[in-house]
């Protein structure tokens, strides 16, 4: 559906990851520049799901990816994603318990790319905290007044070293949403959107390092058309989404470089069945 600024979480306030998600989600959902032929299934008799999906790489031939969900019934853990691409596996495992979610991911066949994370949220605030091989990070974030979110997070790498930290804050007003975001290494990252009437929304992202800002608009000519541009100083994006029924959406994208204005655009298209 289209995301409009509007749309907040009642129950707790955003992850810091999140943070700023109103504004990127309309400048990243749905561009696409691949070639994917999507596939769901659900039986209803059955705690499992599965998506099988097929990128078309034109001579390259087609790379197809399974990927199932599976809640074990006795013990309560939900494998979110169990992925099999090729001869490479990969899984997301999440269970809660007492508020807390745990999260796990990686390969079962190496043991170091496992990592590990833990969530907790309330109507007022949210906490997370996750490590593996490599870093232990930490982060919060915390909603003292309606409609206002502040937060930080903070890295350390377990070689050693500088802890990485960025805090920033979020802000919505009726139709408008803003935020901030400002890292130790001194860059500052601001995300604005409007959406004056929820089929449109207009959003834009700028940080203080390239100062070069991503704009983008999608708008809903139809309750299942979706239609969308963004822009950055390189190059101009196209997407146009239609809901074909319950089961099936097909997008369709296309991208232009501003300096070869003359070359035919990349284009891409996903059929999303299920």
């Amino acid at each position: 559906s289209l995301q409009t600024c509007k749309e907040r979480d009642s129950m707790a306030p955003p992850t810091f990851s999140d943070l700023l998600k109103v504004a990127s989600d309309v400048l990243g959902d749905d561009y696409t520049s691949k070639y994917l032929v999507k596939a769901k299934s659900a039986p209803s008799s059955m705690p499992v799901s599965f998506t099988i999906e097929d990128e078309i790489k034109g001579g390259k031939g087609v790379e197809g990816t399974l990927t199932c969900k599976y809640k074990e019934p006795y013990s309560g853990v939900t494998f979110d994603k169990i992925k099999l691409k090729g001869s490479k596996v990969n899984y997301e495992a999440s269970k809660s318990i007492e508020g807390v979610k745990l999260k796990a991911k990686g390969d079962p066949t190496d043991l170091n790319s496992t990592s590990g994370s833990a969530e907790f949220k309330t109507k007022s605030y949210a906490l997370t905290a996750a490590a593996d091989k490599k870093c232990a990070s930490a982060s919060a974030t915390f909603s003292p007044i309606a409609f206002g979110v502040i937060g930080c997070d903070a890295t350390y790498t377990l070689s050693g070293g500088a802890i990485a930290y960025n805090a920033g804050l979020s802000y919505t007003f009726k139709s408008l949403f803003g935020g901030i975001i400002y890292s130790s290494k001194k860059i500052a990252t601001l995300a604005l959107c409007w959406s004056p009437v929820p089929e449109l929304s207009v959003a834009a992202t700028v940080d203080s390092d390239k100062k070069e800002p991503t704009v983008g608009i999608k708008y809903g000519l139809t309750p299942t058309i979706t239609v969308g541009a963004k822009t950055t100083k390189e190059s101009l994006a196209l997407v146009y989404v239609n809901k074909l029924g319950k089961d099936a959406t097909v997008v369709v994208g296309a991208t232009s470089k501003y300096a070869d204005i003359q070359a035919k655009p990349t284009f891409g298209a996903t059929l999303t069945i299920g």
